[in-house]
């Protein structure tokens, strides 16, 4: 199988100000076309560094590609770099220039001849068009490699990869074989419960399993070039593991409810605390969410939790805010508020202050209610007051996706 590396460049990536969104484009690209990522390598604007980069990658990967310092400001070196390393002079070509030129000709600006750095080019490199901004694209080759150089806006990455470099690369590799991923989705599971579940798990060969933990769940990917071996993995992985998974590929736990809801013709309400709306608008994210959702209640306060949702003020007095049977109310309360056929109530403590002894921050009482059903969990969550919130939103919504799939954990 052929590979390729790349090179990510640009001290704002290594400030950790800019997310490097253009690797995970590439690789994602790269390995369906049968080109994938066997080396990532993430440089300051420093002529060495994009130096050694270089001497690591050419000649050791089939395909490598750059991306960043393309621009005209004094930090982008990258093109005086690469024309240094691979021995070539830089040529002025007159018609990046024009190129350039009508871009700022038709936003009705003159063009500053900073930017006529930006139409010349190494000596035997090909120039890629690039429609969407001033810094085209880079293409050599030598002794069946080929390198590639991008601007870093995403943007224009994307646009040169798809209409400059995909066709040279399709064009050039004829022995292409893409790597064909399938992904699983888990809930209620360790990344560790998980694997000691899946053993054995005799992979076929040529496929490959990537465990990706995620925020409280775990995914597990496969991947390899026959479809019918990654199947037959699958399949058998499902076996083992069935009832903890809830979603495959681009599934998420909004898209998966709401099509669950929908197909069972169920409308779902809720009342939030800790949360202060976040599941709610995690519910509503999806277009026609009308169809599914009856409404929701966010009472934070006990008085609320009492007027709005019925949570009688012994259980209050007794048990608090923050217990099961507290939340056993809330879930009744709303149901009965929005006459829906499901519903969900979380009252927690998100932090960073609040917790006790006995309820540490993290602590997430929920309550659970599907036609006669109802019922109650409490688990808790570690990070920060954003995390756990995040955490205790997502749970409530995988909670009751496993449940209206008919499954217990």
């Amino acid at each position: 199988m052929r590979n390729s590396a790349i090179i990510s460049i640009g001290n704002e990536i290594l400030l950790g100000k800019t997310v490097n969104t253009n690797l995970a484009w590439l690789a994602s690209e790269l390995a369906a076309m049968g080109l994938p990522v066997e080396c990532s390598i993430t440089v300051k604007d420093d002529p060495e560094a994009i130096g050694s980069a270089l001497r690591q990658c050419w000649k050791h990967y089939d395909v490598v590609i750059s991306t960043g310092g393309l621009g005209p400001t004094d930090d982008d070196i990258t093109k005086q770099e690469i024309a240094r390393f691979f021995g070539r002079e830089l040529v002025f070509d007159e018609k990046l220039w024009q190129h350039v030129q009508n871009l700022f000709s038709k936003r009705g600006l003159p063009t500053p001849q900073i930017n006529r750095c930006q139409a010349m080019v190494p000596a035997g490199f090909t120039a890629l068009s690039n429609w969407r901004g001033t810094a085209p694209g880079l293409y050599y080759s030598d002794q069946g490699h080929c390198f590639f150089a991008f601007a870093g806006v995403p943007a224009e990455m994307m646009h040169v990869f798809e209409t400059g470099a995909k066709p040279i690369l399709l064009d050039k590799y004829h022995d292409l074989e893409p790597v064909l991923q399938k992904t699983l989705h888990s809930f209620g599971i360790s990344e560790s419960a998980l694997a000691e579940a899946l053993c054995p798990l005799n992979l076929p060969r040529g496929v490959h399993l990537a465990w990706l933990p995620q925020t409280g769940r775990v995914d597990l990917r496969f991947y390899g070039e026959r479809e019918d071996l990654i199947e037959s993995a699958i399949q058998a992985a499902k076996e083992k593991i069935g009832k903890y998974l809830w979603g495959s590929d681009e599934d998420t736990p909004v898209s998966v409810i709401s099509a669950l809801l929908r197909e069972q013709g169920l409308k779902i309400s809720v009342a939030e605390s800790c949360t202060g709306g976040l599941l709610q608008t995690m519910l509503t994210d999806l277009a026609g969410s009308s169809d599914i959702y009856a409404g929701g209640v966010v009472s934070y306060s006990n008085e609320l939790k009492n007027k709005l949702l019925g949570v009688s003020a012994e259980t209050l007095s007794r048990h608090g805010a923050v217990s099961t049977e507290c939340a056993l109310e809330m879930v009744e309360g709303i149901k009965s508020l929005t006459n829906s056929q499901a519903a969900i109530s979380v009252t927690g403590i998100a932090g960073p202050d609040g917790g006790t002894k006995e309820k540490a921050v993290g602590t997430v009482h929920f309550g659970f209610s599907l036609f006669k059903d109802v019922w109650s969990v409490v688990h808790i969550f570690s990070g920060d007051r954003q995390a756990i919130r995040y955490k205790a939103a997502e749970y409530a919504l995988l909670h009751m996706i496993i449940r209206l799939q008919g499954k217990r954990i």
